[in-house]
Formats: structure tokens, sequence, C-alpha cells
């Protein structure tokens, strides 16, 4: 009976690993054409903060107090690593780098990038007003809609931050390029460290 369960088997594992390796060198070939399009500049990088162990809702904001806020953890630490080297060994133009003022943010800027400047309106919506949130929407679209530098701009964020400008929500130490078209921004493509 096992000999029979494992000759009908062997044909379905096969086909299972063959479609897990064109999968995965289809992700490779989609994280170069990224890669490439950042090469060329001009683009803006919206960064989901790197791993943190999730606690009860998103932690308070505690400006100056890091311990009391929810951080990085040890994976976070090495997405945020990775993430640096990854632009660095591609030889990306990194210009500004603009994050929200929770620690999880910056320490994922400073990591990666050796810099962070926190700016109010890359908060998550769920601690400001309904109001306040659409206006940080708006301020970041047009941020994004006015990046004219021949280097890319990164801007670290939060989950539903990312969603409300290419909907979808990444995962931590995922990152969304999109490229101003105009009035609207086109989405390039995403790239998430985990696993590379």
């Amino acid at each position: 009976m096992l000999t029979n369960l494992n000759s009908r088997t062997a044909p379905l594992l096969l086909s299972l690993l063959v479609f897990l390796s064109l999968c995965a060198r289809r992700a490779f070939a989609d994280d170069e054409k990224v890669w490439a399009a950042l090469k060329q500049g001009g683009k803006v990088i919206l960064l989901r903060h790197g791993h943190v162990d999730i606690q009860e809702g998103i932690g308070r904001l505690s400006p100056g107090n890091c311990a009391a806020e929810v951080n990085l953890s040890s994976r976070g630490v090495e997405q945020a690593k990775r993430i640096g080297e990854a632009f660095r060994a591609h030889g990306i133009a990194v210009g500004e780098v603009l994050s929200s003022p929770y620690c999880r943010c910056i320490d994922t800027g400073q990591i990666a990038f050796g810099r962070a400047t926190p700016v109010q309106y890359l908060v998550p919506p769920g601690v400001v007003s309904d109001s306040q949130a659409k206006l940080n929407d708006e301020r970041v679209l047009r941020e994004i809609l006015k990046h004219q530098d021949s280097s890319n701009l990164v801007m670290i964020t939060h989950d539903l931050n990312i969603a409300n400008v290419v909907f979808e929500p990444p995962v931590m130490g995922e990152f969304f390029v999109v490229q101003p078209n105009g009035a609207d921004v086109d989405v390039v493509g995403k790239i998430q460290m985990d696993g590379r």
C-alpha cells in the first residue's frame, strides 16, 4: 500500500517542485525589474518598517523613549541590514529618507540607510483623527508627486499608510517602488527582503 501511495504521489511532488521553482525564478526576475527601475532614479520607495514582535495594537508613540514603544525584533534588525546591503549592492542612489516618528521606522532607516528624518504625516492612521489621517494621506501623495530628483526618495512608514497609496498592505520589511506620473502614481513593483 505504501509503495502504491509513493508511486502516485511522486509525480505530484515533482510537479509541485517544478511549479515552485518557476515561481521563484519569476519572483527573481520581477525583483530585478524593480532594481533596474530604482537604478534609473526618480522613484519613491514606500517601505514598511522591519519586523516587530506583534503586541496588542500598534503601540503608542513615546518620543525620546523607544523602550516604551513596539520596536524592531532581531529579525527586523536583520531585515533592515539586508535592505541597506541590497541597495548598496545594486548601486541605488538614495536621497532623502523620511520616516514615521515611531522608533521602529526611524531605526529601520538608520540601519538600512544611515539616516531617517521623522515627519508627522507618516504616522499610522489609527493614532490620529480621521480628518488628520486624510490630510496625512494627501500630503504623502503630494510628496510622491513632486519628487523629481535623480535619486530615490525613501518613505518608511506603516502598512495602512502604504496600502492607501498602492492598495495592497505590505508585510513588515517589504517595500513598494512607485513613480510619479502626472497627477497619478504608477506602481513599479515590490520587494520583500525575507529569504533573499
